[in-house]
């Protein structure tokens, strides 16, 4: 208010959440608002005098205890290094924010070979088995909501026949016991709990996985939806299963087009994503941060090995643009804004060799 005959004057109101928006600037502006701060503690102040002039820091170096009450009021401590306790790049009242930080690709490597090459399934810390369920005839699905009926035992073959049998049976039984809940794997994506066995490959700890890939229809591929939930699976079981370092994953030859491998690289690339720019403390969380090396075997291929990875690497940077895409929406109105975006569509047209 304004008094009658009396020369200009304002009063100043600021309630704790305003303060701690201008604490978020600079140590200039922290100055600004510690002076703003004075002004309203006194209740009454001259436009022209305070809110013009900016106090250097000196200003408020002998009020040191008030200052370390403002700063309480945004959460932080009393040290006068605002952009130390900033965990991302932002704006200031000096500079607003040029660029938007991008969240890093997952850093396993995801890679594909045949069985035919030789290499070892068994060779790694987690070995997650496929398993595609028996074609349902038109008995069994008139049978479907008898949840009691009884599966036939699971039946192996191939490379996973080969591994059940070096293990004593051991997949076979993992099956039988979680029947109930993994259906032969009759739902794509379905996971059995892991089994772990010691002593089988150097003496070295195991662990063993059966995934299921869908049941079988003789009159089509695998569909990219029951492909993305596979990929999805491996995912979650890579990060599920903690202090793993590599992960073999076996594949029947149903699952070996291009366009499968190539959705199921996007589906397990994208899982794997987890956005930690604007996280502290016990919030960040990194996805298969053990994992670097996960190897998809194709059995019985008709792909090549240059062609499987190649498939791999157009799935990955799919997942890396839905990743950016997902970066842009979450981000703050005082990170993202036209410059910063547009320096993310410079990185885009540089890192692809646009201009």
């Amino acid at each position: 208010y304004i008094p009658i005959n009396q020369p200009p004057t304002m009063k100043l109101s600021l309630p704790p959440a305003l303060l701690s928006i201008l604490l978020r600037g600079s140590a200039t502006t922290y100055a600004s608002a510690f002076t703003l701060s004075k002004a309203y503690s006194s209740s009454t102040f001259h436009p022209s005098s305070t809110v013009a002039t900016r106090a250097p820091l000196s200003a408020f170096s002998s009020s040191h205890n008030a200052i370390n009450n403002l700063q309480r009021l945004r959460g932080g401590d009393s040290t006068l290094n605002m952009a130390a306790e900033r965990p991302f790049n932002t704006w200031t009242f000096d500079k607003h924010c040029e660029s938007m930080d991008w969240t890093p690709a997952p850093e396993a490597s995801l890679t594909a070979v045949s069985t035919a090459d030789g290499e070892a399934v068994d060779d790694a810390d987690l070995v997650i088995v496929g398993v595609v369920a028996p074609a349902k005839d038109d008995t069994d699905e008139e049978e479907d909501g008898d949840e009691e009926k009884e599966l036939d035992p699971i039946v192996l073959t191939g490379k996973a026949k080969e591994l059940d049998e070096a293990l004593g049976g051991a997949l076979t039984e993992l099956a039988a016991e979680n029947s109930k809940a993994f259906q032969n794997g009759a739902s794509a994506g379905s996971m059995t709990p892991a089994m772990r066995i010691v002593g089988y490959n150097n003496d070295k700890a195991q662990r063993y996985i059966l995934l299921g890939l869908g049941a079988k229809d003789k009159n089509k591929e695998a569909g990219s939806v029951n492909v993305m939930k596979v990929g999805s699976a491996v995912a979650s079981a890579c990060h599920d299963q903690k202090k793993v370092g590599s992960c073999n994953v076996l594949l029947p030859s149903q699952m070996e087009a291009d366009n499968i491998l190539k959705a199921f690289s996007t589906a397990f690339h994208s899982s794997l994503y987890a956005d930690n720019r604007y996280r502290t403390g016990k919030k960040v969380e990194f996805k298969a941060e053990d994992v670097k090396t996960v190897q998809l075997f194709l059995e019985d291929s008709g792909v090549s090995n240059e062609d499987a990875n190649s498939a791999i690497a157009t799935g990955a940077q799919l997942a890396k643009g839905v990743s950016l895409t997902k970066d842009i929406v979450n981000a703050p109105h005082n990170v993202l804004n036209s410059e910063s975006l547009a320096d993310t569509a410079k990185r885009i047209a540089a890192e692809s060799g646009g201009s």
